[in-house]
């Protein structure tokens, strides 16, 4: 089957991962990731903070049986939460996926859980999940693709109260070199993305946010931008090598970030990164991190 359109989620991922992926500011992170003999993914990773030193992280399992097209996942966090989850996918109608997700704390016998749906196709991509506790949120979005443009739109709506909680609306372009990207959520919060891969050895990227009410950096977390104040954000990677590159950012706060990532050997890769408040640069808030990836 032909390439299918990507989900809502995955709209301007390309200008999203080159401002976030690869920085740990303040942050020590650790993803160890291995397939066993019988075909069991394992995922681990784990963050220590600078600043407390609290240490928390996670390990996930997965299995796929093909044949069945099911995909079996575990999942425990330093939380204590459990996660399991068994998805369908393609055996029912190509590009279908069914899913149940499931949580539970023992701790507290705190429980949740979601259904999961989409559909995908060469022009269009559904998703859907609703949950199934006592006060369900219906999260809905639809793509649609019509050769280098992409229209996306995403509801989620409170079933028991009947109440619209939030939209957002999404245009896009997209060629080998090029992604443009644009989105506009309640109203009151906005994104403006373009990548652009200059070279095989330079990806840049330009990044202008909006949020709902006060001013955010080029590293609040993803869907969190505090406030109103618009920030430009800048970025570029630069492949050194063949096991090398350099990455760099800088915004409108005058916040610049600095990451240095090498893989050692087959299987190993380190990254060293630091994001500099060059407002303040002697005693300002400068975050540091590193982190190692073990793929075996």
């Amino acid at each position: 089957m032909a390439k299918t359109t990507p989900t809502y989620p995955d709209l301007g991922k390309l200008a999203r991962d080159l401002f976030k992926r690869g920085y740990h500011p303040g942050i020590w992170q650790i993803d160890c990731k291995t397939l066993t003999n019988s075909g069991i993914e394992f995922f681990t990773t784990g963050f220590a903070s600078q600043d407390n030193s609290k240490v928390s992280g996670s390990l996930q399992s997965k299995y796929k049986i093909e044949d069945q097209g099911l995909t079996l996942t575990e999942r425990w966090n330093t939380e204590n939460w459990l996660f399991g989850e068994i998805m369908h996918r393609d055996k029912l109608a190509q590009g279908l996926m069914l899913a149940v997700e499931a949580k539970f704390q023992p701790g507290s016998n705190e429980a949740d859980g979601k259904f999961k749906m989409g559909y995908a196709q060469e022009n269009f991509n559904f998703l859907a999940d609703i949950g199934l506790n006592s006060e369900p949120i219906l999260n809905c979005s639809l793509v649609v693709g019509h050769k280098e443009f992409l229209g996306g739109v995403g509801t989620e709506f409170d079933v028991g109260n009947t109440e619209l909680k939030g939209w957002k609306v999404a245009l896009g372009w997209t060629n080998e070199t090029a992604t443009l990207h644009g989105e506009l959520k309640n109203g009151d919060t906005w994104l403006a993305s373009l990548f652009y891969k200059a070279s095989e050895k330079i990806d840049a990227g330009v990044e202008v946010t909006k949020g709902a009410g006060g001013g955010g950096g080029a590293d609040a977390p993803e869907g969190e931008q505090q406030g109103g104040d618009v920030v430009v954000n800048l970025g570029m990677i630069y492949h050194l090598e063949e096991d090398a590159l350099i990455r760099a950012k800088i915004n409108n706060l005058v916040e610049l970030g600095l990451g240095y990532e090498q893989k050692l050997r087959e299987g190993i890769t380190a990254s060293i990164s630091a994001v500099l408040d060059c407002n303040n640069f002697k005693d300002g808030n400068h975050r540091f991190g590193v982190g190692i990836a073990l793929q075996c």
